[in-house]
């Protein structure tokens, strides 16, 4: 009977630390989605709100006066860059994507990969 529920605590307690080690990762995946299927989302005349509610997080970079007095807007991830311009009421006229080389994996985010987290 002590073997049982000796056996019974280990395999509670291993489920226990899966299902935390899971839950940490899962937290700490990136909320965004800045890739090339949600640019596809993106359309002229979408407003700057729109775009971030598609792209998931808010720009990081903002440049004023680009050809044609246009604002431009840029979302960076890992994966890739995302700049798209708005004319002077706030619309999307232009959109590009610039896939980034892959960086070396650290071994959290292959076990993100691997458990299909991100």
């Amino acid at each position: 009977m002590k073997k049982k529920r000796r056996l019974l605590w280990i395999v509670a307690t291993l489920v226990l630390l899966l299902g935390a080690g899971y839950g940490v990762l899962w937290l700490t995946a990136p909320r965004h989605r800045i890739n090339e299927a949600s640019l596809q989302l993106i359309a002229k005349g979408m407003t700057g709100e729109e775009v971030e509610a598609i792209l998931g997080v808010p720009d990081v970079e903002t440049i004023l006066g680009v050809p044609d007095d246009h604002i431009r807007k840029s979302w960076v991830s890992d994966d890739a860059i995302i700049e798209i311009g708005f004319d002077e009421r706030g619309l999307v006229v232009w959109k590009g994507y610039v896939p980034l080389p892959p960086l070396e994996e650290s071994i959290w985010q292959k076990l993100r990969r691997w458990l299909r987290i991100n």
